[in-house]
């Protein structure tokens, strides 16, 4: 659904605490969780999800990787990836682009998303993962060469301010999925540093109510040089409501 700034921004608002409220018992569970990991001294759950995979997915095949962290995150602890409904953006936009793509993600996690992209492109494809956690990009490093993709996507560790300045490259594809309050001075960032290829897609996630305003929407949507769709969604293994912009350069 792809409509004026005001108005995405206007319904987004209108909805904030209708959508936190409803995220309530969500909330409660996901600190139920968190007490019990605590007092069982359970291993951080991106340690967990890792295990859980190497227990539950066929080595090489990073579709049952991907099940596996679905199923972790629906019946463990919740994860915050991109999840499989939103994840179809990201897949839509790869198959239009071709196997060959160039992808920017900022936002490692667990390696989910990384994943869920890797295993569209060829070898000519490359991806580029940033997250300021060593232990998200630890993670993601050993959960995607489970799934036998690991030589497709660099795991770098640090703030994206501070990794772009090192890459010279010009992406395909950049994926937003970090700090939200990030999402605008890095995508400013990236512009600055000349990153995009021409007819380049940035997609950032969670845009919905439950997270907040965020500059980034209205900024991005009064762009003259994007072109923006904002897809209506959920939250990763919820009923929240959510929603991703899909914003296509007109530049170069």
């Amino acid at each position: 659904m792809g409509q004026g700034s005001v108005s995405d921004s206007e319904r987004i608002r209108s909805r904030l605490w209708r959508t936190r409220l409803q995220a309530l018992p969500f909330a409660l569970r996901e600190l139920g969780r968190y007490v019990r990991a605590s007092v069982l001294r359970e291993p951080d759950r991106r340690e967990a999800a890792l295990a859980f995979a190497r227990r539950h997915a066929e080595p090489g095949n990073p579709d049952a990787v991907l099940a596996a962290l679905d199923r972790f995150a629906r019946e463990d602890r919740f994860l915050m990836n991109v999840g499989p409904e939103k994840g179809e953006i990201l897949e839509d936009e790869l198959r239009r682009i071709g196997p060959q793509a160039r992808v920017l993600e900022l936002g490692s996690f667990v390696g989910y998303s990384a994943i869920l992209m890797a295993r569209l492109l060829s070898d000519r494809g490359r991806i580029v993962s940033i997250d300021v956690s060593p232990e998200s990009s630890e993670v993601s490093r050993a959960m995607a060469e489970l799934a036998g993709v690991g030589k497709r996507v660099e795991f770098l560790t640090g703030s994206a301010n501070e990794r772009l300045d090192s890459i010279d490259e010009r992406f395909d594809l950049v994926f937003l999925d970090h700090w939200k309050d990030l999402y605008k001075p890095d995508a400013e960032k990236i512009l600055a540093r000349g990153l995009l290829a021409e007819g380049a897609v940035v997609v950032a996630d969670n845009l919905g109510p439950m997270f907040g305003e965020n500059p980034y929407l209205d900024w991005m949507q009064a762009r003259s040089d994007f072109e923006s769709r904002y897809v209506e969604g959920h939250v990763e293994y919820q009923e929240i409501e959510d929603g991703a912009l899909v914003s296509r350069w007109r530049g170069r």
